[in-house]
């Protein structure tokens, strides 16, 4: 891994249990620092960094304004000395495209929902094909019930159609409350709580601007 490592992804996609469970056995010692913590967020910002650790691991730090200033100051100070894994929503790849301070001082991955060849731990187009008439049936299944409950790991462990239901209706409801008004300021945040109702009805057919318009009742 770098020295500086990026790693973003959509709300419960797993981005701290992969930085937790399946990256810290890798080194000897790890620090993790969660900015929705109030303690986590005095010590980041006062660099309290433990001395005896390897690897440093900061968590939804995007949400601190001058997030890239504090971490390009602890990279560039002791970067001889940590490794560095920032984990935070799809909002770090937002930032990550605009003035970015940090440039060449890391490398940003995606960790994004399961997917078909990762549940039937199929690693290449090649294997697929290869085991493609032993595993039909499991094949289909499992296509099945990732189309009807998706890959994000929680909803997909569980397979349970009212744990489904309420995981959407909160991912939504995040959505607006936190996600868009961190991003951008909206004004009319009920309008587009109303077009994300309207658009699913209008997949697979022609897009219509002038229609949605019509809709929510508002000008180009």
């Amino acid at each position: 891994m770098p020295y500086g490592t990026n790693k973003g992804g959509a709300r419960q996609i797993g981005k701290t249990t992969l930085a937790k469970e399946l990256i810290t056995p890798h080194f000897k010692e790890s620090a993790y620092f969660n900015w929705d913590a109030r303690s986590d967020r005095r010590k980041i910002i006062n660099s309290e960094l433990p001395g005896s650790v390897e690897l440093l691991i900061f968590d939804e730090i995007h949400k601190y304004r001058k997030w890239k200033m504090l971490i390009k100051g602890a990279y560039d100070t002791h970067k001889d000395r940590y490794r560095f894994l920032i984990t935070g929503s799809a909002r770090l790849n937002i930032y990550r495209k605009g003035g970015d301070s940090l440039q060449g001082r890391y490398n940003y991955y995606t960790l994004h929902p399961f997917s078909l060849a990762e549940i039937l731990n199929i690693k290449s187009e090649i294997e697929i094909f290869q085991e493609l008439p032993i595993i039909s049936s499991d094949y289909f299944d499992d296509l099945e019930t990732l189309e009807h409950f998706g890959g994000f790991p929680e909803i997909f462990l569980k397979q349970d159609d009212r744990t489904l239901r309420r995981w959407h209706n909160e991912k939504i409801e995040r959505l607006f409350r936190e996600d868009i008004r961190d991003v951008e300021a909206v004004r009319d945040i009920g309008n587009m709580q109303l077009l994300s109702d309207i658009l699913p009805f209008k997949a697979g057919s022609l897009l219509s601007i002038n229609s949605i318009r019509e809709d929510l009742e508002v000008s180009h």
